[in-house]
Parts: C-alpha cells; structure tokens; sequence
C-alpha cells in the first residue's frame, strides 16, 4: 500500500497522470510464472513481489517490491491507456514503464549518491542478462520481425534494453524535453493502440530543436537492429596546442538475420580528470557553449572526432558516464588511469566501472597466463581507499568493493572455463578479504543501524555494506581458523531483527564454508518453515553457494541434487524451482558446468519435467544453455548433447522447441 501511494504520487508530480479508478484492486498469487500482470482495475501479483514483513523480507525484496508496484500502476497509462498495436511493438509499453520504474526507484532514493546506486544496479543487470541475449542465439531487436511463441519474448532486451533506448531518448531531449514529449504523446494517443514510431516521433515532436529530432531516422535504428554496438575510445593530447583529440568509432557485430549493420545513434557522456583526479572544464572546438565539467557528445557515424581546447595537461577521460548508451565500451585506458577515475571521478557510475574494471583485468590476466590473480599494494590502498573514504555512501563502496561476477568474467572470454573462472575468482576474492581484514572490521562495526528497521536507502546502504564486510570476515577466518567472526555470524542468525541481517549472516557462514554453516542453515529452516518467500531464500542461498577454492568437484551440484527430495520442494510453484533449479543453472557457473557433463544432464532432465507442466517455465530454464558454443571442451560438447536430448523429445512445447532449436541452429 505504501509503494502504491508512493508510484501515485510520483506519476502525478513527475507526468501530471492521475489515477483514472475509483478503486484500484491486487490479488496475490502463489503460484504465478511472472513477476505481475496489469490488468486494469485487477493487478496480479507474484506473492514474491507484493508480500514482506522485516522479518521475513530482505531490503532487496523490499526495494523489489516498490519497484514492481510501481511498474505495474504505471502501466495504467503506458500500457492500458495507451497500448501496443501488434506484439511486435511489446517494448513500447515494457520497455518504456521499466524506465519509468527505474526513475521512480531511483527518486524514492533521494540522495545522488544511493540514486547512482540504483543505476548501477540496473547495469549490473543489463549487463548479467541482456548483453549475452545480444550475443547468442536468441538476439532480437528491440521491436522484434517474427516470433515463434510470444511468450519467449518476454525478454531482457525487451524490458531493460527498451528501458536504454528511452533512456537515450531522455537524454538527448533532456529532463523538460522528455516530460513535453510524453504529455504530447498522451495527447495524440490517449485511448488508441500505437507503435514504438509513434511514441519516437511524439517526443522529437515536441522537441524540435532537440539532438533527437535531428537525428530520428537513425535513432529509430535502436528498434529495428538486434546486437550490442561496441564503442572505440582513443585520446591524443598536444601539448603545444593544448588540445586534447577524442576519436570515437561504433561496430556491431552480425546477428541472425542482420549480417550488415548500420551505424546506431549513441550519445556518449564525457568528462576529463586531471592526474592528481582534479576535474577540468571542457570546451569544444568551435563551439559557443560555456565551460562545463562534462559534455553530451552524440557519435551517429562509423567513426568521428571531438576537439577540447584549453586542456594544459594530458587528461584521464571518463566516458560513458552514467552509462548514457547501451553499448560495450574499448577505452584503451591504463590501469593507472583506471585508479584515478576509482579514486576520484565526480561521476558515481564511472567511479564504480573503473573498480570493476581494474578487477576484471586482474582476472582476466591470471586466466590468460596460468597464474594466480594479485592484490598489490596499489590495488589495496585504492580498494582501502574507497572502503574507509568518509563521504561516499555505503551503498556505492558495496558495489564497488564487490567483484565482478563469474558470468561477467566468461563474457569477455572466447572461450571460457568455469572452473577455473570459479578458481581465479574465489583467489582474488580471498586476497581482498585478508588483505582488508582490519578495514572490514571497521567496516562492519561502523555501519550496525540503530532504532527500528526502515528499508529505506538510508538503512539499507550501510546494512548491505556490513553484510559484505561479514562475508569478507568470515573468508578470512575461514584462512586462518578463527571462530569469533564466525560465531558472531552464527549469532546474527539467530537473533537479528530483521531478515537482511539474518540472511547477510547466513550467506557469510555459507559462502565461507564455516563449521557452523550447517547448524545455521537448521536454525533457519526451523524458524521459517512455514513461510514460503523465506524458504524460497533458504533454496536458494545453497544452490547459489560457490564452492570451496581448489575443489575439483565441489559440494554445490550435490547439495542441490539433495536439495530437490527436500520435502518442501517442489517443481509445481514456479518461486520454488526458480529459487532452486534456476539458482543453480544460471546463477552458480562451477556448481553447473561440471566437467563430467552431470549439471547438463540435470539440466535436461528438469526442461523435460517442467515442460510437461509449466512450458512457460521450462522455456526459461531452457536458457540457461543459450550460449555453450563459449564453453571450453569437454563441457560443449556435453553441452550440446544435453541440448539435443530435449530437442529430440516429439511433445516438446513451442515455447521450449524454439529456445533449444535456435540454439542447436547457432552451433550448426
């Protein structure tokens, strides 16, 4: 009820929308294969996105919730009142309510620092989700051509890809710009069933001096091409001239269907940092706008160049910031570079991304040359650095004391070995903690919260960082045989006063294979057995648990093979076998690509089952295998014999025979 007042309110204030019912009903279900549905006047809801109480519900969940509400009440006008002509045009009502979801999430935020937490959060996802759709065998264009079964375009480059073109559009029209246009759009086309076109052409309409309205035409390639652009930066500096030359150049690698792709319209973010991390002022060469910290350049070609005057150093850039494209960006930057925007970029995203990217190429050196990753002394006082700085918010050191996951790592790969991603991983990761141990201990004990629970940013920012200083304890303790972190976890366990503690201290005895985990995981079942959300986290947490460094053939597939005779679970709910099946399938890589093919075998089986039940459900396990061609041997080949097991089976459903025919077609 209070998310619902909350997305009113700020659809009023934001876009002038009212709500249109006299009563305004949701129904939540327990059994429900989406998140949550529109319908107007009757909402309904997967019980995971409308139920919480702090004791049973995690901040996440809570923030979930928000957002889903939200999204749902916003669809009433984009989406009920204003709809999609065909299917083929489902992201103008998906894509553009997630973006609008997101700015909602991100204004009950408040503060800039938790909002570019939340932004992110929402890239981190893309990224996880929509970049690999992009390059695998089911890549779409936003505005599909043709579809098999509808329901298996319900899909991340529908939603949250969607969300990145109007996003795009937002910025190239700016925040006035972008509520003239949508007010325009629902005066043309309040009532009637419309296309993508026509919600383009309503804000370039209403915007005619606007970048967007100049560069429509190819703009609207957003819609029509499928792929993701891979974006070139290189600078030159000219001391003499004082001149600082950014060359940008855009190529899109041929999807099915689309060999030939045209240049795609991408605005770029710039900012220019100094090397002792001040920032500079920017201005263009021949252009007759002021100094500013940061510009909007817009690259539409295969290639362009962009010259800053009065530039009287040579500078770090930061690009992309607040990742104003959907793309893949190859700056060429140093390490040392990377260390300066980590240690000093005004841009919150662009500070996150250097961190990452600094740990990325940690482990994709140690992949690449058979060695062990390294925590040096630079790496750890940056890190430190971060950790301890007394003004960034607790949030945003989260995200960036946080490595990049095993599934990032393996997309920059050609080929990628999950164990050994697993190996390299779990090595830098218990670097960090040890490394960082006493700076964790701060952390932790600085950011307990006090007084009563509020799942608001302001709680929820340092509580997240607590709970990953608690992981990082309990790594460290598990290297050198202390108990005391361990057993305070054990503790939080049985008595936080709230679920997010619990679970922070439950995942910190898990993930760190404390003697104690065991007991923890009994002590939380009996405490929760009788409420479904917080079992649904109990699955899950072990099926998503990493395995021991230096284990061959770790725990995790066992446990979960355990797990499915469990007398609470069952493949009939769609919560319980996603936070089962699904956790292991797609969110715990080592645990799954075994190298004697057994987590494929798993697999199929568990395809085959549910399609007999729940195609809907089957179709999406189904794609936990989209991209096997990437697998080093022996794992493809396993792979792909699972995969023609389940294409081989005659009562397949549509829905599951297309997910695993595109994908045997891809490896032809």
């Amino acid at each position: 009820m209070e998310s619902l007042k909350h997305a009113m309110k700020w659809d009023e204030d934001t876009y002038g929308l009212e709500v249109d019912l006299d009563e305004y009903n949701i129904v939540a279900v327990g059994d429900f294969n989406a998140g949550a549905m529109e319908n107007k006047g009757l909402n309904i809801f997967n019980t995971a996105c409308v139920l919480a109480s702090p004791a049973t519900a995690t901040d996440a969940d809570f923030a979930g919730i928000e957002s889903v509400v939200g999204h749902e009440y916003f669809h009433n006008w984009t989406g009920n009142r204003i709809t999609c002509r065909d299917w083929f045009q489902l992201s103008l009502k998906e894509g553009l309510t997630v973006f609008r979801d997101q700015e909602f999430s991100m204004d009950m935020a408040a503060e800039p620092s938790a909002r570019a937490a939340k932004r992110i959060e929402d890239v981190r996802s893309l990224r996880a989700l929509q970049f690999p759709e992009d390059a695998g065998p089911m890549a779409h264009p936003v505005r599909p051509d043709q579809y098999a079964a509808i329901d298996n375009f319900y899909t991340p480059t529908i939603y949250e890809k969607g969300a990145e073109v109007v996003r795009m559009m937002h910025t190239l029209v700016g925040r006035e710009g972008f509520r003239r246009g949508m007010d325009l759009y629902f005066e043309r086309h309040d009532g009637q069933a419309v296309t993508c076109d026509d919600f383009a052409q309503a804000l370039a309409d209403a915007n005619p001096r606007s970048l967007l309205n100049a560069k429509l035409v190819p703009f609207k390639r957003w819609y029509a091409q499928a792929g993701t652009p891979r974006v070139t930066a290189r600078g030159h500096y000219d001391a003499a001239a004082l001149t600082w030359t950014l060359t940008l150049a855009q190529s899109t690698r041929a999807t099915a269907g689309q060999p030939v792709k045209e240049p795609f319209v991408i605005p770029v973010r710039v900012g220019l940092h100094a090397r002792d991390g001040s920032a500079l002022a920017l201005h263009l060469a021949g252009s007759d706008t002021p100094l500013a910290a940061e510009q909007l350049l817009v690259l539409d070609q295969g290639e362009q160049r962009w010259v800053f005057t009065g530039i009287d150093s040579d500078p770090v850039p930061s690009l992309l910031r607040g990742f104003s494209a959907p793309v893949l960006l190859d700056d060429g930057l140093s390490e040392a570079d990377l260390l300066v925007l980590l240690q000093h970029d005004s841009d919150a995203f662009n500070r996150w991304e250097a961190g990452q990217r600094v740990l990325l190429q940690r482990m994709l050196g140690a992949l690449d040359s058979g060695n062990e990753p390294v925590l040096d002394d630079a790496l750890a006082a940056a890190l430190r650095g971060v950790l301890r700085h007394p003004t960034l918010a607790p949030a945003l050191k989260e995200l960036v004391l946080t490595l990049p996951s095993e599934g990032y790592v393996a997309q920059q790969l050609e080929e990628a070995d999950p164990q050994r991603i697993h190996t390299v991983r779990e090595s830098l990761l218990l670097q960090v903690a040890t490394t960082l141990q006493a700076d964790w201990a701060w952390a932790f004990e600085a950011h307990q919260s006090s007084g009563g629970y509020d799942p608001s940013a302001h709680q929820a920012g340092p509580r997240a960082l607590a709970g990953l200083a608690l992981t990082m304890l309990c790594l460290a303790a598990a290297r050198s045989g202390d108990t005391v972190w361990p057993g305070r976890a054990y503790q939080r366990v049985k008595d936080a006063a709230n679920m997010t503690d619990r679970m922070h201290a439950l995942r910190a005895l898990v993930n760190s294979h404390a003697a104690l985990a065991g007991a923890a995981l009994e002590r939380y079942y009996t405490m929760f057995k009788h409420e479904p959300l917080a079992l649904d986290q109990w699955f899950a947490l072990q099926a998503r648990a990493p395995d021991p460094l230096g284990s061959s053939d770790g725990p995790g597939f066992a446990r979960t093979q355990a797990l499915m005779r469990h007398p609470d679970f069952t493949l009939r709910n769609p919560n319980r076998a996603r936070s089962l099946v699904f956790s292991l399938c797609m969110h715990n890589p080592a645990a799954f690509h075994r190298a004697d093919g057994a987590g494929y075998v798993f697999w199929a089986e568990r395809v085959i089952e549910l399609d007999a039940i729940n195609p809907q459900i089957a179709a999406r396990l189904a794609r936990a295998l989209d991209r096997w061609r990437q697998l080093a041997e022996p794992q493809r080949s396993a792979a792909r014999e699972a995969i023609s097991r389940v294409a081989a089976r005659p009562e397949l459903s549509p829905d599951t025979r297309e997910i695993v025919g595109k994908a045997l077609e891809a490896g032809a």
